[in-house]
């Protein structure tokens, strides 16, 4: 049976739709990106009192200069009852090993994670869940959970980040033209599409010009479904969960990604 869990944007939203999901996926400050809101170890301690799964996102790429302040802040983590660290940085699965901690870990290199071959070798490394790419087809989203040891995450709603910059592309771009700076966000448009663009402390991320909506799909035995309310309001959000509980279509049009747009290499 799948299971719901939401990237929130605070933890009101996650009061508002608790009775709709079975767990939260919450970025941690400062060490995680893709997200419009990051939270803190306290504001977790707060979520937890919910009593739903907790996935804590540490998906930034780790520099020489921040394995202490790493080292320190998974120590904190890991003395909380959350349900798994989702990382990028194999750096982690080292330090669980040196350090010996019993938090599940969820390996979630956004593009790299596409088959089962990868997720059963991080597996026998430990690593007990995977958090696939959006840019599998649904068949070879079943396929991997069909051959993998693992547990799975996969994207189901919400806007998709699709590349992220260590640089600050708005705040340059802002600053080099004395342009008024929109609190880090903005939005490209190109072809007839928009793609909305957030600049934090950490970089630029670009996000799709769409919303992923492939609520309708029947994913069988997939763990965790995830639900992504980033750029939506809660408002909103909720009503996309209670469609789904009551196994309605919800408002947004209906966009399934690359869930069935096999890749094709053409060899000029």
């Amino acid at each position: 049976m799948n299971k719901i869990i939401a990237i929130i944007n605070d933890i009101d939203e996650a009061s508002e739709i608790q009775n709709l999901v079975d767990g939260y996926i919450m970025p941690l400050k400062d060490l995680s990106v893709n997200y419009t809101k990051t939270f803190t170890i306290e504001e977790i301690e707060k979520v937890l009192k919910l009593n739903k799964e907790v996935f804590v996102s540490v998906n930034k790429n780790i520099h020489n200069d921040e394995l202490d302040k790493l080292k320190k802040t998974l120590t904190n983590l890991t003395k909380l009852n959350i349900n798994g660290i989702i990382f990028y940085d194999i750096s982690i699965v080292n330090l669980k090993k040196k350090m010996n901690f019993k938090t599940p870990l969820v390996w979630a290199q956004e593009h790299l994670t596409t088959n089962y071959g990868t997720v059963n070798y991080w597996n026998d490394k430990g690593v007990q869940y995977a958090y696939l790419s959006s840019e599998l087809t649904k068949r070879e989203i079943l396929e991997i959970k069909e051959n993998s040891k693992s547990k799975l995450f996969v994207n189901i709603f919400g806007y998709l980040p699709m590349f992220t910059s260590k640089r600050h592309l708005v705040k340059n771009y802002t600053e080099t033209f004395n342009l008024k700076e929109n609190e880090g966000q903005a939005k490209l448009s190109k072809e007839g599409n928009e793609y909305l663009i957030e600049d934090t402390n950490l970089g630029t991320t670009v996000y799709s010009s769409y919303i992923l909506n492939a609520t309708e799909e029947d994913f069988k035995n997939i763990d965790y479904l995830v639900f992504n309310s980033n750029f939506i309001s809660t408002e909103d959000f909720k009503e996309v969960l209670t469609d789904y509980k009551n196994k309605k279509p919800n408002k947004y049009p209906k966009n399934l990604g690359f869930m069935f747009e096999d890749t094709i290499y053409k060899v000029k």
